[in-house]
């Protein structure tokens, strides 16, 4: 089924945060949507961090980039869904 939303979160050295965001986002109550992560070759363990989550709406693309919004088209040229959204790493969706 194709997502309605597709949630794109930059990510570049966001180990300390990204599990927020990706727990806020997975723990709504609408879960027709997918998570890219767009990472800019951390050299922390942020990568790791995304690929213990075990769901498959979560797909990481890890690649050289040239900022945050070289991140965001990327993301926007691979998303499925109806609706694009972004959030920061180190933002949270409130429920």
């Amino acid at each position: 089924m194709q997502p309605i939303f597709s949630i794109i979160i930059p990510t570049y050295n966001s180990e300390a945060t990204l599990a927020l965001a990706l727990d806020s986002i997975i723990h709504q109550t609408f879960t027709n949507f997918e998570i890219l992560i767009l990472d800019g070759l951390s050299k922390d363990n942020t990568v790791a961090l995304a690929s213990s989550y075990k769901d498959a709406r979560i797909k990481i693309f890890c690649e050289a980039d040239k900022g945050v919004y070289d991140a965001m088209n990327k993301g926007m040229k691979l998303a499925q869904g109806e609706w694009i959204y972004f959030i920061g790493s180190d933002d949270f969706l409130y429920d």
